[in-house]
């Protein structure tokens, strides 16, 4: 039953107050304003980020009441994640009012990053069973700030068709939660679920034709949730991060699209923060797909690394049993 309240609460609560924050950020005139980059062609809110958010801390809140074992057990690492997103969903909120400079934006993400991995949430080993358990030492705690900052911004750099984001967003915590159902993990489990719920009602409101964005707001910190549970360290692997590289293969999309993005702005000598319309889904649009198909065709990409993921991982079980 938790499970399905760790689901259902976020999805409801979704559902039901996307409407009204389109209708606030209608009145304030807070939309996604058009520029070169942007194919809507319609006045589309921003603020939907807000929406998940609530969703998603709402049934956390519930959780807590139904399983106190599960709260005390995990009071630090969980009030910790929240605490964090919270100040990246500030961040975005910031930014979907404001357009906040670049390198002030990047400093506070690193500062937010610095402060979950004081918290606990650290890349501390390498671990692929059999192979490779490389122990980062003193880089342990830049390149997890690298990882957390990265997958905020590559998240929110997917984030450019209708239903995308927060697609791959659900896709993805579909198999965060099965990664910890694996496991026997219930804080990845929990959280994963909450994640799944938000974003599979937003949809409703955020499929084309979209009626409202996530922005900023929600982008990154979706971004920065699951980027804190890829490096999270289960209580039975004791120092390994053992969900690392299958969330890594996981979240390749939105890594690769990245990768290519720095790439590309390098190679023109094109200032790394000014967007451009060269991403992988604005190829696929260039290349005569729909948004409606190119946002499947990139969901069903996200879902086969998922269940490549999903394999990795289970191989690892097996090899360590």
């Amino acid at each position: 039953m938790t499970y399905f309240f760790a689901f259902s609460i976020p999805f409801i609560i979704v559902f039901l107050i996307t409407p009204t924050i389109r209708h606030f950020a209608l009145k304030f005139y807070i939309i996604d304003k058009k520029n070169h980059r942007k194919i809507h062609k319609k006045i589309v809110t921003k603020m939907g980020g807000l929406a998940i958010y609530l969703g998603f801390l709402s049934g956390i809140a519930v959780l807590t009441f139904l399983d106190t074992v599960f709260l005390r057990a995990h009071l630090l690492s969980l009030g910790g994640l929240i605490l964090s997103g919270t100040l990246m969903l500030m961040v975005g909120m910031y930014d979907d009012f404001h357009s906040s400079n670049p390198y002030v934006k990047l400093f506070i993400q690193v500062i937010i990053a610095f402060l979950l991995v004081r918290i606990g949430f650290k890349l501390t080993r390498i671990f692929v069973p059999g192979v490779i358990d490389l122990s980062l030492g003193r880089y342990a705690v830049p390149l997890t700030i690298l990882w957390l900052v990265g997958i905020s911004n590559a998240i929110n750099l997917i984030d450019g068709l209708d239903g995308l984001a927060a697609g791959a967003v659900a896709i993805i915590s579909l198999f965060l939660a099965l990664y910890g159902f694996l496991f026997r993990e219930n804080f990845l489990v929990y959280v994963s679920l909450a994640l799944l719920g938000a974003n599979l009602s937003f949809l409703k409101y955020n499929f084309y034709p979209a009626k409202i964005f996530m922005g900023d707001t929600g982008s990154l910190f979706l971004g920065f949730i699951i980027g804190g549970l890829a490096v999270y360290v289960p209580r039975s692997q004791s120092a390994n991060n053992i969900f690392f590289i299958p969330a890594f293969i996981l979240l390749f999309f939105p890594i690769l699209d990245t990768g290519l993005a720095i790439i590309r702005r390098t190679a023109v000598r094109r200032h790394l923060f000014k967007g451009d319309f060269s991403h992988i889904h604005h190829y696929l649009i260039k290349r005569g797909f729909n948004q409606t198909r190119a946002v499947k065709l990139l969901y069903f990409l996200t879902f086969c690394l998922g269940i490549l993921s999903l394999l990795v991982l289970y191989n690892f079980r097996s090899w360590m049993n």
